[in-house]
């Protein structure tokens, strides 16, 4: 069924050719038109290219263009995808660095935390001028934002253009999805298990609130016995849930974010509790030169080296089966980002949830899985508070918001004092002051 799909962040070597993969394999999209739509020419080039050697190879009936003209991308779109990162690696280095030198340690800090705030305020007026101009010339396409943090981002986009029908998606949220996880931690063979489990919570700090055997019974008593991943062992003991994307659940939880190597100066790389480190820029930079190392050996000419094969097989993104479920009402159940509706109980109605949803003609609808453990929504409720405060910063420019929501924010609240605060904020909008024109 012919579709116009834009992605708005198409010059990525990453992302990409993971959807590129995807859409080859859907017979739903077939005779579809992809749109990547970038601001960077170079690397627009170089995934057009890219892109049109893999249909070419693999004979699909897909039409590939591209445009730095976003307006233009998005005319008459049904789908948009947005996969953007303002500032690169140089802006998220930022993120992690500035706010150890005040004795914030954040082992991401993509989602939450003094740098989730600042990607939050880069990224949010860019994608607020997408969903401007999707209710201008494409009212009726679904946005699917991929961009971090995504709780902060959908809560902006909801309010800046509600009827524009945004939702937040996650690479995580596919793990409830998936009876390999269960069978890791259960010991439990995957066909005798019920999936997909149900879920709730934010994007990054979300729970699989229950997991069955097919004859009913609990699995959490077996995940509970035989976890050995510290986070996930600390959720069940301690709340009777599954943590999923339990590295990025430790810095929701200040206690459970820890420095473990001495902090002398640089952050990247370090040594934190249960088994992580800190994300180094130079890997990330390393793992972005080995994509582009392959696409420029791809569009050098040596086609007969291009394979859908040596992709990796993406199934942690789930949006074309999003996709395909709304065009054939598939009635498939996915994790989401949406507008909570009381879907969870204790958390505000409308807080951006990450949560089990019914996926069909109709739309997206948040599914009822009753209410979190009263001690995780709490936490939780703190984040939200601080997450509206971010929206309504990055949507408004407004620098007392910004403060008000860096004060809120739990790390922020666990490691400074309210000196410390304006000082950290000081030098992180110095920083980015290129990237915050809402600020100017």
């Amino acid at each position: 069924m012919p579709k116009k799909i834009t992605i708005i962040g198409g010059g990525s070597s990453t992302f990409v050719p993971q959807l590129m993969r995807l859409f080859i394999s859907s017979e739903v999209l077939r005779g579809s038109t992809i749109v990547l739509m970038d601001i960077d020419a170079h690397r627009l080039e170089t995934m057009d290219k890219l892109c049109r050697l893999l249909v070419a190879k693999e004979g699909a009936d897909l039409r590939i263009e591209s445009t730095l003209d976003q307006r233009a991308s998005l005319v008459g779109a049904d789908f948009v995808i947005a996969a953007i990162s303002v500032g690169g690696m140089d802006a998220w280095e930022k993120d992690l660095e500035i706010p150890a030198k005040y004795g914030v340690y954040m082992v991401v800090g993509d989602s939450i935390g003094p740098g989730g705030i600042m990607r939050a305020l880069r990224h949010i007026p860019v994608l607020a001028k997408v969903v401007e101009d999707v209710s201008e010339v494409a009212p009726d396409a679904w946005v699917f934002n991929y961009s971090n943090p995504v709780s902060s981002i959908i809560t902006a986009l909801r309010r800046h253009r509600p009827a524009v029908k945004s939702v937040g998606l996650c690479t995580c949220a596919s793990i409830p999805r998936n009876p390999h996880y269960f069978e890791e931690w259960a010991g439990v063979e995957a066909e005798r298990l019920l999936v997909p489990a149900p879920m709730g919570g934010l994007n990054h700090c979300a729970f699989m609130l229950d997991v069955r055997l097919r004859d009913g019974s609990s699995a959490i008593p077996l995940m509970r016995q035989r976890a050995t991943q510290p986070v996930v062992r600390w959720g069940l003991e301690t709340y009777g849930v599954a943590p999923y994307c339990w590295s990025h659940v430790t810095e929701f939880f200040p206690a459970l974010s820890q420095l473990v190597s001495p902090y002398q100066g640089k952050l990247q790389g370090l040594e934190m509790k249960y088994g992580l480190r800190v994300h180094d820029m130079e890997h990330e930079r390393a793992r972005g030169k080995r994509w582009e190392d392959l696409v420029r050996q791809w569009t050098s000419g040596h086609e007969d080296e291009v394979s859908l094969d040596v992709l990796p097989r993406a199934e942690a993104i789930e949006v074309v089966q999003i996709m395909e479920a709304l065009i054939t009402n598939g009635h498939a159940l996915h994790g989401v980002n949406v507008p909570n509706r009381g879907a969870i109980d204790n958390l505000p109605d409308d807080a951006i949830v990450e949560v089990t949803s019914l996926v069909s003609g109709y739309g997206i609808q948040p599914v009822h899985v009753g209410p979190l453990p009263e001690g995780i929504a709490a936490m939780l409720r703190s984040h939200i508070a601080a997450q509206q405060l971010t929206a309504e910063a990055g949507l408004t420019g407004d620098y007392a918001i910004a403060r008000q929501a860096f004060i809120q924010d739990p790390q922020t609240q666990a490691r400074l004092g309210m000196d410390d605060i304006p000082r950290l904020m000081d030098e992180l909008f110095a920083a980015h002051r290129p990237y915050l024109p809402q600020f100017a």
